[in-house]
């Protein structure tokens, strides 16, 4: 428990002091490691919620697979820097006896946070979409799917930090159907 408030801690000063080298005008370019017409692809593993709800020993999660596609787009006369792309997943959660595979499909549009530092970009994106959910088993809790129940709007924080021009290493937190930390490759073309 010492250690998370300490971790609070630092990322709250951490957060403090930053706001202090910030400038208006930085809300309207792209971070230093970002182009108007870059590309950037995330690929990673995603930890939800539902890992922590069931863990005797017959419960079976599978971390979420997570593919994002984005573009840099400026948008209006000071060229604002928003991006819009594409998501798909892949995961499942069940019993020995029954399991749900869910396949998270939806749409992004996000906004670059120019801190000016030379490697990170740091940004806030929403998400909207749907999961196809697979249920198997007799059994299964899920055998009766209301599609309704499987929309959903998200919102992330996130940064990548890139150690060459195209490779990086990226992380997200926020909400996109459940609770979740995702990590992962980010390649920018």
């Amino acid at each position: 428990m010492k250690k998370i408030f300490v971790i609070l801690i630092l990322l709250f000063g951490f957060a403090v002091f930053s706001g202090f080298a910030w400038e208006p005008n930085d809300l309207t370019k792209y971070p230093p490691c970002m182009d108007s017409n870059d590309w950037i692809v995330n690929f990673g593993l995603g930890m939800g919620t539902g890992i922590f709800l069931n863990l005797d020993s017959d419960w079976v999660y599978l971390p979420t697979f997570k593919l994002s596609l984005d573009k840099n787009v400026p948008i209006g006369r000071r060229n604002l820097p928003f991006f819009f792309g594409g998501l798909i997943g892949y995961t499942g959660y069940g019993r020995s006896d029954w399991f749900n595979y869910r396949i998270p499909l939806g749409i992004r549009a996000g906004y670059h946070l120019n801190w000016d530092i030379k490697n990170l970009d740091t940004y806030v994106v929403a998400t909207a979409g749907w999961v196809i959910n697979i249920a198997t088993g007799e059994n299964n809790p899920r055998s009766f799917i209301n599609p309704a129940e499987d929309l959903y709007l998200g919102f992330n924080i996130g940064a990548r930090w890139f150690f060459t021009d195209f490779f990086g290493v990226w992380a997200e937190a926020g909400y996109i159907g459940d609770l979740s930390v995702d990590l992962g490759l980010t390649f920018k073309f």
